[in-house]
């Protein structure tokens, strides 16, 4: 079975040095030591999708949490603001 999943590649910090899970790596996971190299490759490609797809949602939730404070009348670290 194959999994698309589309995501913005733009979203994520191309500035840091991310590490990319190897097919040795994998096969050290129970479940996958018998896996041949094509399968690995092609999950290997679908959880790197699926957390920058978690990676999304979690900072669009942060940013929409922010807002709301804001909105609420605190500061970006959830305090509220003395109405003097």
């Amino acid at each position: 079975m194959k999994i698309e999943i589309y995501v913005k590649m733009e979203s994520v910090n191309r500035n840091k040095k991310h590490k990319r899970l190897s097919v040795a790596e994998l096969r050290k996971c129970k479940g996958f030591e018998n896996i041949s190299d094509a399968e690995a490759e092609e999950t290997i490609i679908a959880l790197e999708k699926l957390s920058i797809l978690f990676y999304e949602l979690y900072m669009k939730q942060k940013h929409s949490k922010q807002k709301l404070t804001i909105i609420k009348g605190g500061d970006l670290d959830g305090e509220q603001r003395n109405a003097a």
